[in-house]
């Protein structure tokens, strides 16, 4: 039987700081050739300098995520929904910041993922300017914009439409991340069919690609894999957009070992190869 050709498309898997011990198994998904690279979402905390180092020596290639506010960083609204003080949350970016560029520098990772984050209602005028004022404190020219789902926990996200993402980078920032289930639930929420929503994301410098599955129909992203029997994603849609931009990689999203990306990684293979 003769070899299949190898993958077109790069892939790989997500890891957080703090679960080390999954990392052996990556690595050799990486040494087996399964996986293109790891996407590292920095926890901000004690153990941090002690895991970045454990992911360096596995020498797999890096991406970097910067901590959300699921991590007490809303770089749009950062006291918004948290009860600690001004001064505290202030200091909590100011250090997962700094561990953030510690860990694309230690990693060497060209790229770093960030959300805008979310806001309290009617205060997005007030969050897009704060987005600015973060970026001040914090640019980098490795910083690269998400597009997050309209709504999350019913709390209104900055940074759903390709425009918006535009309008926030403010000329600095000059790549994006496109999340697929963040656009497909977003594209839901605003009553928009998801071709006409993924549209204007296509003249973008689309750096990365992120990817999971969520119910038919949900506004809310739920990681589900990608062959969820509820699962609503559009893949022919998805698939053709990778297809223009076959060197952008593609992050599986899921808190799982090796075993779990290994399956993924070939439902998406198949899925690839059924929208030429």
């Amino acid at each position: 039987m003769p070899e299949r050709e190898p993958r077109p498309y790069r892939i790989g898997a997500t890891l957080r700081t703090t679960d080390t011990e999954l990392l052996p198994g990556f690595a050799a998904l990486h040494a087996r050739g399964k996986i293109d690279h790891i996407q590292v979402r920095v926890i901000p905390g004690e153990t941090f300098r002690r895991d970045i180092e454990v992911i360096a020596a596995a020498a797999i290639p890096s991406i970097v995520h910067a901590p959300h506010h699921g991590h007490g960083v809303n770089p749009c609204a950062p006291a918004a929904y948290d009860a600690r003080s001004l001064p505290e949350i202030r200091a909590h970016i100011e250090e997962a910041m700094s561990q953030t560029f510690e860990a694309a520098d230690t990693l060497g990772a060209k790229t770093i993922i960030i959300h805008a984050g979310w806001y309290e209602p009617g205060g997005r005028p007030t969050a897009r300017e704060e987005f600015h004022r973060f970026l001040d404190r914090h640019f980098d020219p490795r910083l690269t914009l998400e597009n997050l789902p309209a709504v999350f926990c019913g709390r209104p996200m900055l940074g759903t439409t390709a425009e918006e993402l535009v309008d926030l980078a403010g000329g600095r920032i000059r790549g994006f991340c496109l999340d697929f289930a963040h656009l497909y639930c977003a594209a839901n929420y605003l009553g928009t069919p998801y071709p006409r929503a993924l549209e204007p994301f296509r003249a973008l410098n689309l750096r990365h690609f992120h990817l999971s599955n969520t119910e038919e129909g949900s506004i809310a992203d739920r990681h589900l894999p990608l062959d969820h029997p509820g699962g609503g994603l559009p893949f022919s849609d998805v698939v053709r957009c990778i297809r223009t931009r076959l060197a952008t990689p593609v992050s599986l999203e899921y808190r799982e070992p090796a075993g779990f990306y290994e399956a993924q990684v070939t439902v998406f293979d198949a899925i690839f190869r059924k929208f030429p």
